[in-house]
């Protein structure tokens, strides 16, 4: 979807430069010709954007023209936004807000809370989001203003779209269509029939949707604005790789490819990755198919990391604005209460008794607040290590050369069954990504999915066996997802692919009182002998995050789950104990 933020035609470009560099006077003017230039630039060229708001920000503060330095902020929220960078747009657009509200500008200010809306819709805060576009729809329809007005019709109709409202989305982006074309504007017509596309794709009518975003592509490339462009091409190549038009589709995921690398849209560039792997497929091409997979995995794996790493230092954020607001509400009962205890002096030492049993309570409950934030902040952070610890990328990339392997060899079976495995274990991993727990019996097909992977590639010397106690329902018992990964793991690597010989690694379950016990055996070559300080320096990196996920876990039960290591004659043994959870 294409979000709006008032950018104008390409065309404009060359003459603006040619205006600025007349213009040398450290003016309003040059700030106004600064801001219209890296607007020109949002789509086409983001990154070059950025010195010329820089350059218009000293110019607004020197002189203190509050109004430039507002537009100045929200525009380098613009060129943020388009590069995916949702918190700098976010901290941009929040410093616009507060100076167009100094100036008391509606039109700006509604209009930033367009921009806002924009990323509470990123982040799936629809309500928020729909709240902020009616405000600016309310606003532009007030004062006459036609572009801002088709901005915000269009903005609401892509809320409704994400919702699967069409009837509205549909109605609306219409409406929005109308006004564009009444105004002559191309980007605005371009965007719009894009977005209308994305309704009607959504909605199973793919020739309508064909037929819009070839619209949408060809007046991109004519204004050449390469943002819609990118996105049109791209979904024009997914339609036909549905429709099984694999040609038309390959030509079309390359131009979008092509594109998308050269605006640094590392999602699409993911997106047109997958569509050539299905084209190269078609085509018999297994090589070049299994090249582009890799580069599709590769890249979604780091949209998903850099979304995560942005959720996380946004809830960070909130939680520090609000207990910044918290500290201030304070101060000033504080300074009221200060007041009273000098008005009402007959009853001093009653004052002075209740303030100080406040101040002890007030400390006490801050002292509470702070352990509560920083343990939900180590939650955080430990199920992002965790997600990162079980999407290895080692073992990503170890399992696409096996495939490649197989290929190379043309053991094509071998190859697809290795995919196929493969392919259902990354998908159940993101799957449980956001689960604080799964059932037993899900984990333990995930952990055999794993192991008969790890087999493949050992050229089948791992045997396993799994045994539950016969007073444990796996439906019925909930644990954190892939808890023994990391030792199943290290039993693999470190014991038993060094082994010569067959390993075995026996796992087993049973329930201790109010707790779930784990043993995990194997057979392999034991721990390497090294001194007790080196053991502890050189711990395994997926043990220590297992040992926080269990200390998280214990905290929430209060209830003490352990983990413990033991040497044998030949090998190692693990055993884990947990609080027990059902789900009923």
């Amino acid at each position: 979807m294409v979000h709006f933020f008032g950018a104008s035609q390409q065309n404009k470009l060359d003459s603006l430069k040619n205006e600025l560099q007349a213009h040398a006077l450290k003016d309003t003017i040059r700030v106004g010709l600064l801001i219209k230039l890296a607007s020109e630039m949002t789509y086409s060229e983001p990154n070059q954007g950025f010195s010329l708001i820089e350059e218009a920000l000293t110019i607004s503060k020197k002189n203190k023209w509050l109004k430039g330095e507002a537009l100045a902020q929200r525009q380098k929220g613009n060129l943020y936004y388009v590069l995916a960078d949702n918190l700098n747009a976010l901290d941009a657009y929040q410093q616009a807000l507060v100076l167009s509200k100094k100036i008391t500008d509606k039109q700006l200010e509604s209009s930033i809370l367009s921009n806002l809306g924009n990323i509470h819709a990123d982040l799936k805060e629809y309500d928020q989001a729909l709240e902020n576009y009616h405000a600016y729809l309310e606003t532009s329809q007030a004062m006459g203003n036609r572009a801002e007005e088709i901005k915000a019709l269009s903005n609401i109709a892509i809320i409704y779209n994400d919702t699967e409202n069409f009837k509205e989305g549909v109605s609306y982006l219409k409406k929005a269509l109308e006004l564009a074309k009444l105004e002559k504007n191309n980007l605005f017509v371009a965007a719009i029939t894009n977005n209308l596309a994305l309704a009607q794709k959504k909605q199973d009518k793919p020739q309508k949707a064909l037929e819009n975003y070839q619209k949408a592509a060809d007046l991109a490339q004519i204004i050449g604005n390469k943002y819609i462009e990118a996105s049109a091409l791209n979904s024009i190549g997914e339609i036909n790789a549905l429709l099984q038009n694999y040609a038309v589709a390959e030509t079309y995921a390359d131009r979008a490819l092509s594109i998308s690398k050269e605006i640094g849209a590392v999602e699409w560039q993911a997106d047109s990755w997958k569509v050539l792997s299905s084209a190269y497929e078609n085509k018999g091409e297994t090589a070049g198919a299994l090249n582009a997979y890799k580069e599709y995995v590769t890249l979604r794996d780091s949209v998903l990391s850099e979304e995560k790493k942005s959720e996380l230092t946004r809830k960070e954020m909130q939680f520090q604005m609000e207990r910044q607001q918290a500290v201030a509400n304070e101060e000033i009962k504080r300074q009221q209460l200060v007041k009273n205890i000098y008005l009402i002096g007959a009853i001093l030492l009653v004052l002075l008794a209740v303030l100080g049993y406040y101040i002890y309570k007030r400390r006490r409950d801050e002292l509470e607040k702070k352990k509560t934030a920083e343990f939900n902040a180590k939650v955080s952070e430990t199920e992002l290590k965790a997600l990162r610890s079980q999407m290895n990328p080692h073992f990503i990339f170890n399992s696409l050369n096996s495939i490649s392997d197989f290929i190379s060899k043309n053991d094509i079976q071998q190859a697809d069954d290795y995919l196929v495995k493969f392919s259902r274990l990354t998908r159940a991993i993101l799957e449980n990504s956001e689960k604080k727990s799964i059932p037993l019996n899900e984990d333990l097909e995930l952990m055999e999915l794993y192991m008969q992977i790890e087999a493949i590639r050992l050229e089948n010397k791992l045997h396993h066996k799994i045994t539950i106690d016969q007073d444990i329902e796996p439906n019925n018992t909930l644990v954190p997802p892939l808890i023994l990964q990391p030792f199943i793991e290290n039993s693999i690597w470190h014991g038993i692919a060094p082994k010569n010989g067959d390993g075995h690694i026996d796992i087993k379950i049973k329930k201790e009182g109010d707790m779930l016990k784990y043993v995990v055996d194997d057979n392999g070559v034991g721990q390497p002998k090294k001194n007790m300080s080196e053991k502890k320096s050189n711990g395994s990196y997926g043990i220590k995050i297992t040992k926080s996920r269990i200390d998280i876990l214990s905290h929430l039960k209060n209830k003490k789950g352990s983990i413990n290591l033991m040497d044998k004659p030949e090998g190692v043994r693990v055993e884990i104990t947990l609080p027990l959870e059902l789900q009923f």
